[in-house]
């Protein structure tokens, strides 16, 4: 893995939880349409690295040398609890190493820190308006996912694209949501207010929201 201390990894990818395979069938009908060929990707919240694979394979093209930026803390949030994150960590650096032996032309920087850092710092080093794709799946903390959202979308270059995951997760029971424990008034607060910078795309999931920005 670029960016972090190498691994030689397993032969293929293994994990232990799987949260992104539900989304495929939308995000292959998604990218042909609107991102086709998008070389330099933001990935907020990776876990074992399931997501990072799949774009590797299947979103990356593969006669172009492509990069996946990985930001997660490794740390878990609310809905980890009991989770060893230090083995998650090894497991995503093991399989992207697995990964990239198939695919040697892409890399991936992976950016163990809090978001709010990360982010901050890729606008220090001069990546804003660079990324043709984000992908929000890190926090579900209301505040904290606006807050990925707002640093993110500088880093976003026009026509790019973001998808945000999780829209209606919540960890409560029904009957005892908290509306701020959970990620849909971060993604509908930014969506509105930043409505004349974006527009919504027809998507074919109702966990996810996917929108593109239409200014520089």
């Amino acid at each position: 893995m670029s960016g972090g201390s190498q691994t030689d990894g397993a032969s293929t990818p293994a994990f232990t939880a799987d949260w992104f395979s539900r989304s495929i069938p939308a995000w292959k009908h998604l990218f042909p349409r609107v991102m086709p060929r998008p070389q330099r990707i933001l990935e907020i919240g990776a876990f074992e690295g399931r997501s990072t694979c799949f774009m590797l394979e299947h979103i990356l093209p593969p006669d172009l040398s492509g990069e996946i930026h990985c930001v997660d803390s490794w740390a878990g949030g609310v809905e980890h609890g009991g989770i060893a994150m230090d083995a998650v960590f090894d497991r995503f650096r093991t399989n992207v190493a697995a990964m990239l032996k198939r695919f040697p032309q892409h890399k991936v920087i992976g950016h163990r820190a809090l978001s709010s850092t990360a982010l901050r710092d890729l606008h220090a080093k001069g990546f804003a308006g660079t990324f043709d794709f984000v992908y929000v799946d890190g926090s579900h903390q209301a505040a904290d996912v606006l807050e990925d959202l707002v640093l993110a979308f500088p880093l976003l270059r026009r026509g790019g694209v973001v998808i945000c995951d999780d829209y209606i997760w919540q960890r409560q029971r029904p009957g005892e949501e908290d509306v701020l424990d959970t990620p849909k008034i971060a993604i509908d607060s930014f969506t509105t207010i930043f409505r004349r910078r974006l527009r919504l795309l027809d998507w074919h999931s109702t966990y996810q929201v996917a929108f593109q920005k239409t200014v520089a």
